[in-house]
């Protein structure tokens, strides 16, 4: 994975929360754009994600794809 294809989906618009998955099994949500950090540089190959008040640096070769986040959605007060 290309640290610019993690960049695209933090910057999109409307932003839509994914979580990243990582060779090791791991997984981490990205519910909101502040908690990825990417370097602005083109080459670069680490970014950082916050998971709760711990944050976890990530080579970008380690991670094996990207899927929607499951966000709950409100529901509807019963008639």
């Amino acid at each position: 994975m290309k640290v610019s294809d993690i960049r695209k989906l933090r910057d999109r618009a409307p932003f839509r929360a994914f979580q990243i998955h990582l060779t090791n099994g791991e997984t981490l949500p990205v519910p909101h754009p502040e908690y990825l950090a990417v370097p602005p540089a083109a080459e670069a190959d680490l970014f950082v994600v916050w998971v709760g008040s711990d944050w976890n640096l990530v080579d970008a070769s380690q991670v094996a794809r990207m899927s929607p986040l499951a966000t709950r959605t409100p529901r509807r007060p019963p008639r």
